[in-house]
């Protein structure tokens, strides 16, 4: 099956934040939601969309969690026959869903824009200490679902990708994968591409100062229009 590398990254995208449903009318809608302080990266999302269907959809407040989130909702039937068509149903995959099929047996680069989609939705990059040093300096990329499939099939295909050092755990609907260590996450952040800048200046901030601080790093002066600092910027581009 020949599908772009824009159209691989929304699925992952999909798999990640994403949901169909059916309203009363019995229509399908096709919708993904993040936090407020991931605006940049629904733009983003906005221009995948843009390049895929040529339809424009607007990424704008949406009621939910605490104090709302922002998203992106359309009921457009290229949108939403392009998911049914790959057999994504409404409403059920919240504890079944695993890597396609199409995705495992794919070429790299759109294995690459899959895996980029579901990790700026539904993955973190997080830091622990090591052995008796009091900074946080070892990186870990983390991904957290409610499917085992989900799990069990990334981690397939992440050692498809040649990523190793992967751990899983986790049981009762609380499923964990991590890819661990400086040598991963490096390979991770050059061969992904992560458009997410929540991820990009975590990673940034470890590069430049070899270890984490979360209030150093929220601290930091962004560029305009970006959440990035210029020296962050040109890092990870």
């Amino acid at each position: 099956m020949n599908i772009s590398l824009e159209f691989a990254e929304i699925i992952g995208a999909h798999i990640g934040d994403g949901t169909l449903y059916k309203t009363n009318s019995n229509s399908i809608v096709w919708e993904i939601r993040g936090s407020l302080e991931e605006k940049e990266y629904y733009e983003h999302l906005k221009e995948l969309i843009l390049k895929i269907y040529n339809i424009k959809v607007i990424p704008k407040f949406r009621s939910g969690g605490k104090n709302g989130c922002w998203g992106i909702q359309t009921s457009k039937k290229e949108i939403t026959s392009s998911f049914l068509n790959m057999n994504f149903l409404p409403e059920t995959k919240t504890y079944t869903i695993a890597v396609p099929h199409y995705i495992l047996n794919s070429e790299i680069n759109i294995k690459r824009a899959f895996v980029r989609g579901l990790f700026d939705t539904d993955g973190c990059i997080r830091f622990d200490k090591f052995k008796k040093k009091k900074e946080y300096v070892f990186p870990r990329i983390e991904f957290t679902f409610a499917s085992s499939p989900l799990r069990d099939s990334l981690k397939i295909l992440l050692e498809s990708m040649k990523f190793n050092k992967i751990s899983i755990w986790g049981k009762e609907k609380t499923f964990h994968l991590s890819c661990s260590g400086k040598e991963m996450t490096k390979k991770w952040f050059l061969e992904i591409k992560p458009k997410n800048s929540k991820h990009l200046k975590k990673y940034a901030y470890w590069l430049i100062n070899k270890q984490y601080n979360k209030e150093l790093c929220n601290a930091t002066v962004a560029q305009p229009g970006t959440a990035l600092t210029q020296k962050q910027q040109a890092i990870v581009t």
